[in-house]
């Protein structure tokens, strides 16, 4: 049988169940057909050196809206990741970045996902992929 994809809520009540995520104040704002997108605001606590979005931020995003897709598409299994890429095309500085996830291939045990994000006003700032194993058993407290 088939699972039922988690909906924007309980994919952003699992992100509370993330320490590392929920610090960040990440959260789903919307959910699609074929993957998740994801928002961040940029906080003085986020930057780099230069004052600019750190990568390390901008790799987490890839990350949680790949992972986010991932678990919420198989129903709330748990999954990790295998292989991630981020490329950091431009700095992102005000405001917020959105991270669009779209799952290009899951299979029974790996899901193959491409992430974009871009900043309030639609400028492409970085492009990632990831591979997701999909794990027996679930998140507690999340169906699956």
């Amino acid at each position: 049988m088939k699972p039922i994809p988690l909906n924007k809520q309980e994919l952003n009540a699992l992100i509370t169940k993330m320490p590392f995520n929920h610090h960040l104040g990440l959260k789903v704002t919307r959910v699609w057909a074929d993957g998740i997108t994801l928002e961040c605001a940029i906080l003085d606590t986020f930057r780099n050196g230069l004052g600019t979005l750190h990568g390390g931020v901008t790799a987490t995003l890839v990350d949680v809206a790949a992972g986010l897709a991932t678990i919420g598409f198989s129903g709330g299994r748990a999954a990790t990741t295998v292989e991630l890429k981020t490329n950091y095309l431009r700095p992102a500085v005000h405001g917020k970045v959105h991270a669009r996830s779209r799952i290009r291939k899951a299979g029974k045990t790996l899901t193959f996902v491409e992430v974009e994000i871009k900043d309030d006003h639609g400028h492409l700032v970085a492009t990632g992929t990831a591979t997701y194993m999909t794990l027996e058993g679930g998140f507690p407290g999340v169906k699956g």
